[in-house]
């Protein structure tokens, strides 16, 4: 079973899942879009990635070289 997650980025829905007995409790990003593209993400992965996106959100990102 699914559920639909308030999001407060325009365009983009949330969807939380079971992502089986390996993955646990996953989200799914998706554009609001008749193509969108989508990424699902466990906790862990969806806490990493915020973070990220604050570095990004304010200013202090750091470039991957590698």
């Amino acid at each position: 079973m699914s559920t639909e997650l308030k999001s407060h980025a325009q365009g983009v829905t949330l969807t939380r899942f079971f992502g089986g007995s390996d993955r646990g409790v996953c989200v799914e990003v998706n554009e609001d879009r008749v193509d969108g593209q989508y990424v699902q993400l466990t906790r862990a992965q969806a806490a990493a990635l915020a973070a990220d996106l604050l570095d990004f959100a304010q200013g202090r990102e750091t470039e991957d070289f590698g």
